[in-house]
């Protein structure tokens, strides 16, 4: 067996490096915290956070996780998930996996012969880059540092005979299967198969433990978990398709890289161990010279290893930070996450915000959504990019989680609630036990005056650790009646349900069927109404907006919103009658501006469009005026 030299550090500079450690960990901790926010992750889960498990406290879920490969792994995964959702105690216990993983790499690496000062330092820097991409990688930690663990048991245990260390893997490798899953084991079976190599001179030994643990993979989930082999054979891996839905490709070869990264790394030393061994004995004759130039290396790199080499862990996160953050991502899961706590005025602030490039459909809902909170979805629609589908998510044919989740919040408050209630139910048979959407269940069975089924909703919510509080609240409002505001809610979307025997069903008709449906139930549902009102606007049926005219007044309408006297004044201009403004109420600035924008439009021609449309542009860019002339007529 090699022999391998390593240097003592002295204490000074075993001081300066734990003190460059606790800084670059220090970092780690508020960059998550303050400029990540993993309460941004935490309201992706279910919709653009794929990957999380349900998790509920009480002995019957954690039963329930033992009996799979990998359950506590999992079940730990669903229970340090809830910690993003307050920021502070989310970064900890992502910088605290990360330390972890830190401290088994440089104890692998010790191991093997080489004390590094720079390398342990990676699998934390792929956490944090993977964090800072809005990924949740921590499933993946987990099983990884389960996997390093038990390896380094197994190499602490110093087994000479082949056969010994080989019967102790089968035997850790099968316990490891079942705390962590087959990513684990193939972790332990990797970093084993390095032992080997460097314990014994048949190197033939060393490929034993892959096969055996495939072995032991598939016995196991076909005899004991009762489950396919092939699903069994890459729980808790990289290969997991739980793990590639919804993440980007360099996230995907992120994760792959901190799985492979110590045993590839502590292979790399065994094999260069073996041939420093070579070469030490033919510089043995010079051993003298060969002393007096490592002395003069030394003290020429002394300054390097003291002050340059421990900060350069925190050079390539700066640098990683600086290449691979995800801004766009972070700007989707910022609008989602502000929608989801309902603070409307941040979701347009942050609209305002957003480059154009990075809108998508989701986000088009959640503008529209708070412009009509704000009171201003009939006057500000075209101050932001429009998708005729993203009012009401209709771009699939079957709707996603992201759509379940969202759509189920809009038709609470729209009345819709049967059909909200089907998306809930589905979202909970796909992803499972979600807080957020088990209490809009609980919300729906309240308001349709179903409070046995409320409960049971209400005691499932009890054991989220996130949600249990507004659980009890709101079964003590059940017991004891609701305060006002909470009463005043129920009453209000309890008058828009529409009643049995009404014509249609609402999840078989078209938008406007349900929209006119729901105001035919009670005309004072405004929220029906400027929804309607904007479908119509997308679509240019300006006939249908004149007729809707009438309803404003008896939804308390002071005047007449700007969209809609620009499309009264389009509809009058293309019929060319002249408005009777004592009949329509139109604002004569809106009427001038209309009269502006048809003589600039008229004066456009081939040969000034160039200097014309700009001007449109910068005058019209947010009236309907300019979206049904370079929208709505371009497309007929």
């Amino acid at each position: 067996m090699a022999t391998v030299i390593s240097h003592d550090k002295s204490p000074r500079q075993s001081k300066s490096h734990l003190w460059l450690g606790l800084l670059f960990f220090l970092f780690c901790y508020v960059y998550l915290w303050l400029f990540v926010d993993p309460r941004l992750i935490y309201d992706g889960f279910g919709a653009i956070v794929l990957n999380v498990p349900a998790f509920a406290t009480g002995w019957q879920s954690l039963r329930d996780s033992l009996g799979l490969p990998g359950g506590l792994t999992t079940y730990a995964y669903g229970l340090l998930s809830q910690s993003l959702y307050y920021p502070w105690l989310g970064s900890f216990v992502i910088v605290l996996v990360s330390l972890c993983l830190y401290g088994l790499a440089r104890w692998h690496f010790s191991h093997a012969g080489r004390r590094s000062v720079v390398l342990p330092y990676v699998p934390a820097i792929m956490i944090v880059l993977l964090y800072s991409r809005y990924d949740h990688p921590l499933a993946a930690c987990l099983a990884l540092a389960v996997g390093l663990a038990f390896s380094l048991v197994l190499e602490k245990a110093h087994l000479r005979k082949v056969y010994w260390h080989v019967a102790a893997f089968c035997v850790t490798s099968g316990v490891c299967y079942w705390l962590a899953g087959a990513g684990a084991t193939f972790i332990l079976a990797l970093m084993t198969a390095v032992d080997l190599l460097a314990l014994h001179q048949k190197r033939w030994v060393a490929l034993l433990p892959l096969p055996i643990a495939v072995v032991i993979v598939w016995i196991l989930a076909d005899r004991v978990f009762l489950m396919s082999p092939e699903r069994a054979s890459v729980a808790l891996t990289p290969m997991s398709g739980e793990w590639t839905d919804g993440v980007s490709l360099l996230s995907r070869v992120l994760i792959l890289l901190l799985y492979a990264f110590v045993p590839v790394h502590g292979l790399f030393i065994r094999l260069w161990a073996r041939v420093a061994a070579r070469k030490a004995h033919a510089a043995a004759t010079v051993h003298s010279k060969v002393h007096a130039a490592h002395r003069a290396r030394d003290v020429t790199l002394k300054p390097f290893r003291r002050f340059v080499r421990p900060a350069v862990p925190m050079a390539i996160l700066l640098v990683g930070l600086s290449l691979f953050y995800d801004r766009t991502r972070r700007q989707i899961v910022a609008m989602n996450s502000l929608s989801r706590q309902q603070r409307w005025s941040d979701v347009l602030e942050l609209g305002r915000r957003v480059p154009k490039h990075v809108y998508n459909i989701y986000c088009n809902h959640d503008i529209n959504r708070a412009l009509f909170e704000a009171g201003r979805l009939g006057y500000d629609l075209f101050r932001f990019p429009q998708n005729p589908h993203a009012l009401l998510l209709t771009h699939e044919q079957d709707e996603s989680c992201m759509t379940q989740v969202k759509m189920c919040d809009a038709f609470i408050e729209l009345g819709n609630v049967d059909l909200a209630q089907k998306l809930a139910c589905e979202f909970v048979v796909d992803k499972g036990h979600l807080g957020m959407v088990m209490e809009k269940l609980a919300w729906i069975n309240i308001i349709k005056g179903q409070p046995d089924t409320a409960r049971t909703y209400l005691n499932a919510l009890k054991k989220d650790l996130v949600y249990c509080g507004q659980a009890e609240a709101m079964l003590r409002g059940l017991d004891n009646g609701f305060g006002p505001d909470e009463s005043a809610y129920i009453r209000r979307i309890n008058s828009y349900i529409r009643r049995q025997g009404d014509s249609g069903r609402l999840d078989k008709e078209s938008i406007e069927e349900m929209l006119t449906g729901l105001l035919e139930q009670n005309p004072g549902n405004r929220m029906a109404f400027e929804y309607l009102m904007a479908c119509y606007l997308l679509a240019g049926q300006l006939d249908k907006i004149e007729a809707n005219i009438g309803r404003l007044q008896g939804l308390g309408y002071r005047e007449i919103p700007t969209l809609y006297e620009e499309a009264i004044l389009i509809s009058y201009g293309a019929r060319r009658q002249r408005l009777d403004l004592n009949e329509i109420p139109v604002n004569r600035q809106t009427l001038e501006r209309y009269k502006r924008f048809v003589k600039l439009s008229d004066s456009m021609r081939p040969d000034n469009r160039e200097t014309a449309y700009p001007q449109l542009l910068q005058e019209f860019g947010t009236s309907y005026f300019f979206y049904y002339r370079f929208t709505v007529l371009s497309q007929d």
